[in-house]
């Protein structure tokens, strides 16, 4: 994420999208060490929904690595 960005999608916490095969999406978001598995169609909605917008928040590979090569040349 651009380190200028004071909002960013994402600031809910970490999780995870599961897409299995021939079966439907569910995810698993993570809260001070606690997972829980995600089913309803509803909930899962609004978190691939939250996903694509911290894609859309990130940065591109390439200014992703130059931030990574800043911060450690800071270190």
């Amino acid at each position: 994420m651009p380190t200028a960005s004071e909002e960013r999608a994402g600031m809910g916490g970490p999780f995870t999208l599961l897409t299995p095969k021939g079966k439907p999406q569910a995810a698993c978001p993570e809260v001070q060490h606690f997972s829980r598995l995600v089913t309803d169609a509803e909930e899962v909605r609004v978190l691939a929904a939250k996903h694509g917008s911290i894609r859309g928040q990130a940065l591109a590979p390439r200014e992703s690595l130059r931030l990574l090569e800043q911060v450690l040349g800071d270190l």
